[in-house]
């Protein structure tokens, strides 16, 4: 017979934001996140953590609310790659930590015309 846990579990705000980078990244057309773009922002707003190009606030209710800073690659579709990246990062955070993902917002901060 298993015990009834006692306690609580927390996971911190930069495990979140490992999550949503991770399934950001997954996305073809995504060159990388904006950690510096994330983390200027971010000083502006209390509770919020940036950390690998995301901003993280759980709220109250324990709903998460999430700003993915990308780089998209040159020649992507920025509207197609910013909505798959969308739906990536709350199916990822969703089923990962079984936590509603109120909000995502995807925020292109630049365009990589590398090779």
């Amino acid at each position: 017979m298993q015990q009834a846990a006692s306690g609580r579990v927390r996971v911190a705000n930069e495990v979140i934001a490992s999550i949503a980078a991770m399934a950001a990244r997954e996305i073809d057309g995504v060159a990388g996140l904006d950690s510096a773009g994330a983390r200027h922002v971010a000083d502006w707003i209390k509770r919020d953590i940036a950390h690998h190009g995301v901003r993280v606030l759980v709220d109250e209710r324990r709903a998460i609310h999430l700003d993915v800073f990308l780089e998209v690659r040159s020649g992507a579709v920025i509207l197609e790659v910013a909505e798959r990246v969308q739906e990536n990062v709350i199916e990822a955070v969703e089923r990962m930590l079984e936590l509603e993902v109120a909000e995502t917002n995807v925020l292109v901060s630049s365009v990589s015309f590398g090779s």
